[in-house]
């Protein structure tokens, strides 16, 4: 090869590397963030300490009687693995707490790579009524402060969260069980 095609080679792709068109670390969807995900650990930790609050989520959820009805199906043919839906929060929770990830993305669930459903997609049948959506962040963030979460930032990521509302709670609620048909007023 000649010595100048090698050269504008090389200069192509400083060029692409520069704009964006090489091997570029992903970018933070919640940028705002990256100062939690640091203090939680940077990319050597704090996948760890999610991975440990939405665990403990999921169980709280899948136990409590309120919410459970509605994930009964998790796991049945047709539906979410525990293992998917697991998989899907932690990208979800590492994207909201400022690690460099974006959600809906892929996930290895299951032993294979499965793309994440955004809210709308993934609760679009579970007739969630608000009152347990509520119950949900209640629990979710008593989880997060036991797993050792600071109150700072639980405050600043509640709000993108209280914000999946309008997305996760049905327009057409179902009530199911006594618990919830005697505790839901909305």
């Amino acid at each position: 090869m000649k010595p100048a095609l090698i050269l504008s080679a090389a200069s192509l792709c400083a060029f692409l590397s520069a704009c964006g068109g090489g091997d570029a670390m992903p970018k933070a969807q919640f940028a705002q963030n990256q100062d939690i995900w640091m203090a939680l650990g940077g990319d050597a930790k704090a996948p760890a300490a999610v991975a440990k609050v939405v665990d403990d989520a999921a169980a709280g959820l899948l136990a409590d009687p309120k919410e459970a009805p509605y994930f009964a199906a998790v796991g049945t043919p047709g539906h979410d693995s525990v293992d998917r839906l697991k998989a899907c929060l932690r990208l979800q929770f590492n994207a909201v707490l400022g690690g460099p990830y974006t959600y809906p993305g892929s996930v290895t669930a299951d032993n294979t790579t499965v793309q994440c459903e955004d809210m709308v997609a993934a609760h679009k049948d579970l007739g969630i009524p608000g009152c347990v959506f509520d119950q949900f962040m209640v629990d979710l963030a008593a989880v997060m402060k036991q797993d050792g979460v600071p109150d700072a930032y639980i405050d600043r990521v509640a709000p993108t969260l209280v914000g999946l509302k309008g997305d996760i709670v049905s327009k057409t609620p179902v009530y199911l069980g006594p618990t919830t048909a005697a505790n839901c007023q909305s």
